[in-house]
């Protein structure tokens, strides 16, 4: 299954975190560093497998503890663009 073009990373990142994770909807913004949105590694693979589903990418659990929301969806957007 892959989303719209039109679709944000950022919007993508967090329709998935609030919908798999029950995050609730303000505590997903873009500056938030993602190892403290997905905190054990279990959700880690699930984030990883749920994007890898939907836009065909993987990402490396390095990415995902790294980087800030907002820097992890540029990552995924150059991904996206370059394919």
């Amino acid at each position: 299954m892959t989303t719209s073009a039109e679709e944000s990373s950022v919007d993508l990142i967090g329709a998935i975190l609030i919908e798999m994770f029950e995050f609730p909807a303000e505590e997903v913004q873009g500056g938030v560093l993602m190892r403290d949105l997905v905190t054990d590694s279990l959700m880690v693979v699930e984030l990883a497998i749920a994007l890898h589903e939907r836009l065909g990418i993987k990402v490396d659990e390095e990415e995902l503890r790294a980087l800030t929301l907002d820097e992890f969806a540029a990552v995924l957007d150059a991904r996206r663009t370059a394919r």
